[in-house]
């Protein structure tokens, strides 16, 4: 009985919304234009449609992909900034982001995965689980600095399927629509489905509204503007480096000796980026924290002795090892605030790194450094493993004011 009051109950209000709809329904925002009629934009109302039919109009007075190109951001702008007021109202969907391109996910392109792997899979289903990451992001917008802590650490704890992680992040962005982090992770994951076309579409879409200043950089928790910015920088301009090469014979003999007895301490890396292969990390300092690990002053007493020696102030330093056949997927670091040394331990060949849109390699017993707030990948098609030693340092630019780590 109590079931079918509520059925009974639901569909009056149902009936209720289709009344306050259509061409009765109230104006909920009007968009001037210039020398045209407003795009009027009713209660119940999907955006894209809107401007569609708008375009279609007379009232335009431009041809129809002329009339796309040049409103949908402004119609885009104008909605964000009252996206409290809107958001619910209207029917919108991720695609507004996307100058109002489908998207199906079903339909993968060919050719876009590495070594022919599949979606990543999840053998549970984690519906319940977006859904209250969801309710969580929903605190967060009104300001519940305590949600959003605990959405990211149900982030870091559940390892979500690739059409989960779509699913989160399509509706993350119609909740947060200007919050860098979610805005990146949904255009991720557009690319990992084979869609980048349309991720790059959004990542433009943002650098116009001012997200980014650039669609190749985006970190996606700190963004200082007015810092250098580019993809690889040259170590000579970083002496300090030329003194941690000289220690690499000795951090080779360190790691080889605890591959061998100790290889646990070399743990799965958390970013859930990588399909095939295999990728470990250990920590040698944390971010934070004053010193380095116990683990790496027992075990790497050389390794930390060279790193003291040089008189280089560092964020964050561990080993990352990856095996043959591994593909670590399109991402990008947390804050343009600091740059990322690679001092090349082991690599006999196969692997490669992209970042921005050059790819390089690396050369055993030389160092790399580039700014990983740009988007990179590696693969590695070899036969060795590839085993390096990041070190974080502060972009030289940013005031020691600034240099707080988070």
């Amino acid at each position: 009985m109590k079931l079918s009051l509520l059925l009974a109950l639901c569909l009056i209000s149902w009936h209720k919304h289709l009344l306050v709809t259509g061409k009765d329904a109230p104006t909920l925002i009007s968009i001037p234009v210039k020398g045209q009629k407003d795009i009027v934009f009713k209660e119940g109302e999907n955006p894209c449609k809107v401007l569609k039919k708008y375009c279609k109009s007379a009232e335009a007075q431009l041809p129809i992909e002329s009339c796309n190109s040049r409103y949908h951001l402004y119609v885009a702008q104008n909605l964000i900034s009252q996206w409290e007021k809107v958001h619910k109202r209207l029917r919108v969907s991720e695609e507004l982001f996307i100058d109002c391109q489908q998207i199906d996910i079903e339909d993968h392109p060919a050719g876009t995965l590495v070594q022919g792997d599949d979606f990543k899979v999840s053998p549970n289903n984690h519906t319940g689980e977006i859904e209250h990451m969801l309710l969580l992001l929903d605190n967060v917008s009104r300001g519940d600095g305590e949600a959003l802590k605990a959405f990211n650490v149900r982030r870091s704890a559940v390892k979500f399927s690739d059409r989960e992680t779509f699913e989160l992040y399509r509706r993350a962005i119609l909740i947060l629509p200007t919050n860098i982090f979610f805005v990146n992770e949904f255009g991720i994951i557009l690319m990992h489905l084979g869609h980048e076309p349309k991720a790059r579409k959004l990542f433009d879409n943002a650098v116009r509204l001012g997200l980014w200043d650039n669609t190749m950089q985006r970190p996606v928790h700190k963004y200082v503007k007015g810092l250098t910015a580019k993809p690889w920088h040259d170590k000579r301009d970083y002496p300090f480096i030329a003194k941690l090469e000289k220690g690499i014979p000795d951090m080779r003999e360190e790691l080889l000796l605890n591959l061998k007895e100790r290889p646990q301490i070399f743990t799965e890396a958390q970013e859930n980026l990588q399909v095939g292969g295999k990728w470990t990390e250990m920590r040698i300092k944390i971010p934070g924290y004053d010193g380095y690990t116990k683990m790496a002053s027992a075990y790497f007493p050389k390794t930390v002795k060279h790193l003291q020696e040089c008189g280089q102030e560092y964020m964050n330093v561990k080993f990352s090892a990856v095996q043959p056949g591994t593909y670590i997927r399109p991402h990008t670091g947390p804050t343009n605030e600091r740059l990322r040394i690679h001092l090349t331990l082991l690599h006999t060949g196969g692997a490669r790194i992209r970042v921005g849109h050059e790819w390089r390699s690396w050369e055993e017993g030389k160092a790399i450094i580039f700014d990983d707030s740009w988007e990179h990948e590696v693969m590695h098609t070899g036969k060795d493993i590839r085993v390096v030693v990041i070190c974080d340092i502060w972009h030289p630019e940013l005031p020691e004011s600034q240099r707080n780590v988070y």
